[in-house]
């Protein structure tokens, strides 16, 4: 009994095969590879943006929500010496923008009369939902304070 000869369709659809597999198993290693191994933008965003522990920030007022009651800040530094954030500020790459909420009405009251482009430092924490809420903050439109 004669084989029948292998036609050209018959070893293009076994290659053509073979190739798939490679490559799907190539996808499935570089997913492996990329779940373990987080981009280095992707730590340094969440390590930026994380406000878990009361931390320092400096900016200027961009803009105040009044209907959401949020404060835009044009952000520009970030500290966690904590407590006194007198050192550690690290200088926040790009054009940051950072809404904050105040932590009650009293507060609020005050931050409407902030007018734009005033420099501010601020102590923010995250409450756990999402909200970054002013623990303290102060004018700083003086100029640094240097000892005497």
């Amino acid at each position: 009994m004669q084989t029948p000869p292998i036609s050209r369709f018959s070893i293009f659809l076994h290659l053509s095969f073979v190739i798939c597999l490679g490559l799907g198993l190539t996808a499935v290693i570089a997913h492996a590879q990329l779940e373990t191994e987080p981009h280095p933008m992707d730590t340094f965003i969440k390590g930026i943006t994380n406000f878990s522990e009361p931390t320092g920030v400096r900016g200027t007022v961009r803009y105040i929500e009044k209907d959401r009651e949020t404060l835009w800040l044009n952000w520009k530094e970030r500290s966690d010496a904590r407590p006194l954030f007198e050192t550690g500020w690290n200088f926040v790459p790009g054009d940051a923008t950072l809404a904050v909420q105040p932590r009650d009405s009293e507060q609020w009251e005050k931050l409407l009369n902030l007018s734009n482009d005033l420099p501010l430092e601020l102590i923010i924490q995250d409450d756990g939902k999402g909200h970054r809420h002013i623990l303290s903050y102060e004018d700083i439109s003086g100029g640094p304070k240097v000892p005497l």
